[in-house]
């Protein structure tokens, strides 16, 4: 992750001067030059969010260069909010930036998806729905990259206790990525 470019004030200051940070800011002086900075390890222990609607989140863009505010919610959502409707046959390929994938089989058949690394999904979790509804006769099965597990089991030992499956018409799961690898129901 790369950190925001620094904060820089020219302020004509008599002196002496006494110039300090609070919070989070930091203030340093080299050659007679203050710099603002930002230190997100003065933050402290971090809450849960109750009210995302009501939660404001400073946000960069790295190609204006410029800091934005927007709400928590506002962010979730353009970040989770789009879906993939799939019709054609065969086995499905997650990417690494799918969030939701709506089977919907002009033929229906049974369908493997295969999934990318954990790692690779950067704690994106996936949802998966049997929009066609005929998941009872046409199992969706979440395939793993090899040596990843699932709720801490292997695939064989997941597809055994149904962690991997949808089996009932219409119904949906959503898959998480452990930062240490593996899977989560």
């Amino acid at each position: 992750m790369t950190l925001p470019v620094s904060i820089r004030i020219n302020v004509m200051v008599l002196f002496p001067a006494r110039v300090q940070g609070s919070g989070f800011l930091t203030v340093t002086k080299a050659n007679g030059i203050f710099t603002l900075g930002i230190d997100y390890s003065l933050l402290g222990t971090p809450i849960p969010l109750n009210d995302p609607a009501n939660t404001v989140v400073a946000v960069f863009n790295l190609i204006t260069k410029a800091y934005n505010l927007t709400t928590l919610a506002t962010l979730i959502a353009s970040a989770v909010g789009g879906y993939r409707m799939v019709t054609a046959a065969g086995d499905i390929a997650a990417s690494a930036t799918d969030t939701t994938i709506l089977v919907n089989k002009t033929v229906g058949a049974a369908t493997n998806i295969v999934v990318p690394t954990s790692a690779s999904r950067q704690g994106l979790p996936l949802r998966v729905k049997d929009y066609k509804r005929d998941a009872g006769t046409n199992n969706i099965t979440f395939v793993m990259s090899a040596g990843e597990t699932m709720d801490g089991l292997s695939q064989a030992a997941a597809d055994a206790a149904g962690l991997t499956k949808i089996d009932m018409n219409g119904d949906d799961k959503t898959w998480s990525p452990l930062t240490s690898g593996g899977w989560f129901t």
